[in-house]
């Protein structure tokens, strides 16, 4: 079955069962674009025979960068480059999935000293990262607006797919973890709530590429971290396992 083709819900077909998992490259040029070295490297991979590629972070916002050397996708001036990603990885034989990002507390001194995230909860590890400030309500429908943007880009040079990364800590993920969601508004509380936000980003995602483009969300099981997501007893009130507190 694993070297079977696959037809995704959209109706979008993958060649077998095999995806590249994202990994963050750091290969982007000084205007934080795709480069010779993206092609270089996708393309050896495309080689192995994996019908996806998900490329590493691709940052909704330039503000805040998960690591130096990430590409950035917030209007058309980097299209060009992207666009050779694809077709370089396509001619080597598999498809390019962009795996679309925001750091949120998980954004470094150098590139910010004030990340973004739901609360002001710093992220301590060996003094890398700020004290972030909590999103208000324009920063997170700007926010919502910058993935839809984003996943617009990525579909118009020409990429086969959308991630969308609520996995690792990343701001999407902080929103639904409840030790780094204390926010006690519509964003924050519940599990309803603290999934809101990643619920949000991808209506707005499918409003923008439509009903036949595949989107796919990076989620992990479980944060290993006590007062945080583990996948828990489901409760039959419940959307997601967790433990919910019925």
């Amino acid at each position: 079955m694993i070297e079977e083709p696959l037809t995704l819900p959209c109706g979008h077909t993958v060649a077998n069962r095999i995806c590249k998992a994202a990994m963050t490259e750091g290969l982007a040029d000084a205007h934080d674009r795709a480069t010779a070295a993206h092609r270089r490297l996708y393309s050896t991979w495309a080689r192995g025979g994996a019908a996806i590629l998900l490329s590493g972070n691709l940052m909704i916002d330039r503000r805040y960068l998960e690591r130096s050397g990430n590409v950035v996708l917030e209007d058309d001036s980097g299209l060009a480059q992207l666009r050779a990603w694809a077709q370089t990885v396509r001619e080597a034989g598999s498809q390019l999935w962009a795996q679309i990002s925001h750091p949120g507390r998980q954004c470094p001194r150098l590139a910010n000293l004030t990340p973004l995230a739901p609360s002001e909860i710093q992220l301590d590890m060996a003094g890398n990262f700020g004290k972030p400030r909590a999103a208000t309500e324009v920063d997170i429908q700007d926010i919502i607006g910058r993935f839809a943007q984003t996943a617009a880009l990525v579909k118009a040079a020409g990429l086969d797919g959308v991630q969308v990364h609520s996995a690792h800590g990343y701001l999407l993920s902080q929103f639904l973890s409840p030790r780094t969601n204390r926010r006690q508004d519509h964003w924050g509380g519940s599990l309803a709530n603290r999934a809101r936000l990643l619920l949000e980003v991808i209506r707005a995602v499918r409003a923008r590429v439509g009903p036949a483009y595949p989107i796919s969300v990076k989620l992990n099981s479980s944060d290993f971290v006590k007062g945080r997501l583990h996948p828990g007893r489901k409760h039959p009130g419940c959307a997601v396992a967790e433990r919910c507190g019925h």
